[in-house]
């Protein structure tokens, strides 16, 4: 599929995704049963969009973070030259570090693989390989919904599902871009096989205050770029919820 998000094509609405109900008919998650909770984020944000109400749910039980930083998210702006100017690999990082500490982390971990934005899959084994030095048994580790709909997105699930496996870590699966092209009426997203994390409302609030951190994509980047945001505010509303979704991949085999 190609995503296409501008004004013209936000996708469907919340009060869409709302009214199909889909969210409530989801078993409710549960107390973390994991020594480490390891967040994969292919782009930096995707960690806080995705799953930054289970960050702050694993801090809350003494549960140890971390965060894989997989591509330093240079690529967001690929037209403008103003994110030359600004070096957009830096302000990213940078604006992921505030994102998480406004989420109760004061000092994040963060293992950044300096992988290429948009080229990930061109290198899958050196991600394989950097996941297998990092995963250990009983680990926790959530990723973007293999199905995700981003190449960079789907390679990292690819490649989370077929580490943990290997070392006996369990996964989860976060979606971002799924919201974004996905039926509300429909069946593309596995509904039998996802759970819903509920937050409280000092959670969700602090979620919806660490994701206004992402200047650089939920704001035009430069006077060239006008009007031009990666995330505009009708799609930042998916991330302002009072739950999140995660696809449990061992949900069909139980």
């Amino acid at each position: 599929m190609a995503l296409i998000v501008d004004h013209e094509h936000l996708g469907p609405s919340e009060s869409e995704w709302d009214a199909a109900g889909h969210h409530k008919q989801l078993a409710p998650f549960g107390p973390i049963e994991a020594r480490r909770l390891v967040v994969v984020s292919p782009h930096p944000d995707d960690e806080v969009l995705g799953a930054g109400g289970l960050i702050q749910v694993a801090l809350s039980q003494h549960v140890l973070v971390e965060v894989v930083a997989v591509t330093d998210g240079e690529a967001s702006h690929p037209n403008s030259t103003s994110a030359t100017t600004l070096n957009l690999a830096h302000v990213r990082s940078a604006e992921s570090r505030i994102a998480l500490s406004r989420l109760g982390w004061r000092e994040p971990l963060i293992t950044r693989l300096h992988l290429p934005d948009g080229n990930v899959s061109a290198h899958r084994g050196q991600l394989d390989g950097a996941l297998a030095s990092i995963l250990l048994p009983d680990d926790l580790c959530v990723a973007p919904w293999r199905h995700d709909g981003h190449p960079d997105h789907d390679v990292c699930g690819e490649s989370v599902l077929t580490v943990s496996r290997a070392v006996g870590a369990r996964m989860l699966e976060y979606l971002v871009w799924a919201w974004h092209w996905a039926d509300p009426d429909g069946s593309d997203i596995p509904w039998q096989q996802c759970r819903r994390l509920d937050l409280t409302r000092r959670a969700r609030a602090h979620k919806r205050w660490a994701t206004s951190a992402f200047g650089s994509q939920t704001r035009a980047l430069g006077p060239d770029f006008e009007d031009a945001a990666v995330l505009p505010a009708p799609l930042m509303r998916r991330f302002w919820r009072s739950y999140e979704v995660y696809v449990d991949d061992l949900a069909s085999t139980r």
